[in-house]
């Protein structure tokens, strides 16, 4: 269990911010749902019900849900929050009250058909249940996530059944959960594996020729070969997701078609020894390794260690291996086929070591061609753009107008939770209301929201309506001179553009307008869709009027003139009409990830959402 007190601490600020967030909205579920998914990160951002369907009498509750058609895979969220959850009590949660939330969202699928007429036609929770009851016959897998304020010690699985449903998971995310995540994942770790001290043996791998030309520096060597399956789940039952930081994902799954694939493979004896023809294996990188030519063979070597070993593609061929070790399968005759790059930089080039892991392990990511391919954005958090950014954030003053000298700037978490883990790392008191003074909870910026802030602004609603996931890659595509390298006369690595201060001033500025619209968006009290309509009412106003509005103007002002709001209230309201209106017997919010919505809603309104102002 993690100490009280980093707990207490963390749970404080939290609270804090849910609350705070609530007093403007009215409502305590939303903004702590939010806050929760912030730190789940997970590749599709689900539905968020506004209102949240809830049934006290027949104990049927959804908060929010997503469903993935390629897979049949149907996500369903309840939001637990305890009013008296607090710093000094921290109460705690058990499995039979655990039990029932998870069962509240079972009645959902087991009673949507009755759900689909009974629910009122305007509210999201309907297209819910009409979703459900036309698919429930090709729904393979249920997964519930049951998010909560309070403490699950025990910590032991639900165990659900849903009939008709192959495959039913119950995840829990409490408070604990949350900021193990965050401890985690600040900033990768270079941790030193000994495979014969650590892990009982050691493995061999095949040195791949690197012809080297005079006056051109060799800045990897690269071996292939074959690790032993029992070995690198062992590696990941002891390192976790310390192995995989570089694509800064956690809790790894072996869910999904592909993955199912592999486990099925394990588990039959006879196919278990063909899996090396089955699977493309994994591709790491390491910044550098204990490794011994054997005897006198050409280009055979053992692999006795390895610093900074991280796997960039192959990621959830890891876990399903992992996960068949867990559950006692004989992988005594398995091996995984690897790919070793060993990047070579002097002690005393520490930067141009973080810019050279940057473009291989992105270059690794877009061409390595495995069946598990790891999402390109996942591994670019670590890259010189984000840390720029971060960089900018700590050292850049808001501007003021008042004569008074700058106190506040904005926070841009690169990593989950590092706002959170610094105001922690300060004493309760005076130094925690310092940080707090310089940096405002409400000026807290994570990259996705970034994203998801830049592509409306770009005019992509549709691309942050699909979520953190895609707008985070779209982003980095859109701004790839940012983080992409070149090679100078001298076959020196220099970045093809340098991150500066009106590049970040514009970025912020992005996020100011969204969250100007959001709260204008709030204030009308609409009902569904908040989402969607937040970023088609951003596009569309970026779409007639962005030559109008000056993004370092609204960064110095630190706001949007108020001499658009009308004008925002107007193209909201006409978003939610349209997104409804357009969708016909079409779920409302997969609409609204097509590009085509965008574009019908753009040729429909631009002329008539002309002459506002």
């Amino acid at each position: 269990m993690l100490e009280n007190r980093q707990r207490s601490e963390f749970l404080k600020g939290f609270l804090e911010e849910v609350e705070e967030k609530a007093t403007q909205t009215g409502v305590y579920r939303v903004p702590f749902l939010e806050k929760m998914l912030q730190y789940m990160e997970r590749n599709d951002d689900p539905d968020i019900l506004i209102p949240p369907y809830i049934d006290t009498q027949k104990k049927i509750a959804v908060n929010a849900y997503f469903y993935d058609e390629s897979q049949n895979v149907l996500d369903l969220y309840i939001a637990d929050y305890n009013f008296d959850q607090n710093e000094q009590q921290l109460l705690t949660i058990n499995m039979t009250m655990m039990t029932e939330l998870a069962n509240q969202a079972k009645r959902f699928i087991t009673n949507a058909k009755i759900l689909s007429h009974t629910i009122d036609h305007s509210l999201q929770a309907r297209e819910l249940a009409v979703l459900i009851s036309e698919n429930i016959s090709v729904i393979d897998e249920v997964n519930i996530f049951i998010l909560t304020n309070m403490i699950y010690n025990s910590n032991k699985p639900i165990e659900l059944s849903i009939p008709g449903i192959e495959t039913v998971n119950v995840q829990v995310w409490d408070i604990d959960r949350i900021l193990q995540i965050i401890l985690a994942e600040q900033g990768v770790q270079t941790i030193h594996i000994d495979f014969e001290k650590d892990l009982g043996h050691s493995f061999e791998m095949m040195y791949v020729p690197n012809v080297q030309h005079e006056g051109v520096k060799n800045y990897f060597t690269c071996y292939v070969g074959f690790i032993p399956a029992q070995l690198l789940a062992k590696a990941y039952d002891q390192w976790g997701s310390k192995l995989v930081e570089r694509n800064v994902r956690s809790y790894l799954q072996a869910k999904g078609g592909t993955n199912k694939g592999i486990l099925k493979t394990l588990k039959d004896p006879n196919e278990r020894r063909m899996f090396v023809s089955y699977n493309n294996g994994i591709s790491s990188v390491a910044r550098s390794g204990d490794i011994e030519k054997i005897n006198d063979s050409i280009n055979l070597y053992r692999v006795k260690g390895l610093t900074g070993w991280q796997i960039v593609n192959g990621g959830q061929t890891t876990a399903s291996i992992h996960q068949a070790y867990k559950s006692e399968l004989d992988l005594s005759e398995v091996y995984v086929q690897a790919k070793l790059t060993i990047l070579h930089v002097e002690a005393n080039q520490e930067k141009d070591h973080q810019l050279l892991e940057d473009e291989m392990v992105s270059s690794i990511s877009e061409y390595a061609n495995t069946q598990n391919k790891i999402n390109k954005s996942d591994l670019l958090a670590n890259s010189r753009f984000m840390s720029e950014l971060e960089k900018l954030s700590r050292n850049i003053w808001i501007p003021t107008y008042d004569g008074r000298k700058s106190e506040r700037k904005w926070y841009f978490e690169r990593a989950r939770g590092q706002y959170a883990v610094d105001l922690n790392r300060r004493k309760r008191g005076k130094e925690q209301n310092e940080f707090k003074k310089q940096y405002p909870s409400e000026k807290a910026l994570t990259k996705v929201d970034l994203a998801k802030h830049y592509m409306s602004c770009e005019g992509f609603p549709h691309i942050s309506s699909k979520g953190g996931e895609e707008a985070f890659k779209r982003f980095m595509e859109q701004n790839k001179q940012f983080w992409k390298y070149d090679k100078d006369d001298n076959d020196e690595i220099i970045p093809l553009n340098e991150v500066t201060l009106e590049v970040y001033q514009k970025l912020i500025a992005r996020t100011i307008i969204n969250r100007h619209v959001t709260n204008i968006v709030e204030s009308m009290r609409l009902q569904g869709y908040r989402a969607n309509v937040i970023y088609y009412t951003v596009s569309m106003l970026h779409h007639i009027y962005g030559t109008k509005i000056d993004l370092v103007d609204v960064w110095n002002r630190q706001t949007l003139s108020d001499k658009w709001d009308e004008v925002i209230r107007i193209i909201a309201d006409k978003a939610l009409f349209f997104l409804r209106d357009s969708a016909g017997d079409r779920n409302v919010t997969q609409w609204a990830k097509q590009e085509a919505c965008w574009v019908q809603f753009k040729d429909e309104f631009t002329k008539q959402l002309s002459n506002i102002i």
